[in-house]
């Protein structure tokens, strides 16, 4: 039963990690799209909140998979 829930664990956090990579490259474009349209201090927000949540990300993902916790 505890790899049943194991298996479950993995297949949540690699779905998180893949939705929430996802929603922030989308928020970098944007990021982009709001410059270009005059929209500078909100374009480089978005731009910023992107560059910060992909570093948690990295975080996570390093957490998880690489350096599991003892």
């Amino acid at each position: 039963m505890a790899q049943v829930f194991e298996i479950l664990y993995w297949i949540a956090i690699v779905g998180m990690s893949a939705a929430i990579a996802l929603t922030t490259l989308m928020i970098f474009a944007i990021g982009f799209k709001f410059i270009k349209s005059k929209r500078t201090v909100l374009g480089f927000s978005c731009i910023g909140f992107s560059i910060l949540m992909a570093s948690m990300i990295i975080f996570m993902v390093n957490h998880t998979f690489i350096l599991p916790a003892s």
